[in-house]
């Protein structure tokens, strides 16, 4: 990864953290178990980042991200099968 491509993926993250702030004061209230870590993976999951773009992103691969989504789906109380959006769009 080039310095220009770390630049803009840094700026991308930070306007995709700062733009979804009430959406995670919301979910730490509704849920506050949850850790930073699955604060941040939700705000990636409401954007519609696919497994491998949150891989990215995170710098892991996309079996870890799987198994992070499984923890979160638990944590939640939430059946495999919901649709992450409709998980969190009345938050």
């Amino acid at each position: 990864m080039t310095v220009l491509e770390k630049r803009l993926m840094d700026h991308l993250l930070l306007e995709l953290e700062t733009s979804n702030s009430r959406f995670q004061t919301q979910l730490k209230h509704r849920h506050p178990a949850l850790t930073t870590y699955d604060i941040r993976l939700c705000t990636y999951l409401k954007s519609n980042l696919s497994t491998k773009e949150i891989a990215l992103l995170l710098n892991i691969t996309p079996d870890s991200v799987k198994k992070a989504k499984h923890r979160l789906r638990k944590k939640l109380g939430a059946l495999p099968q919901t649709d992450w959006k409709a998980l969190f769009i009345n938050i």
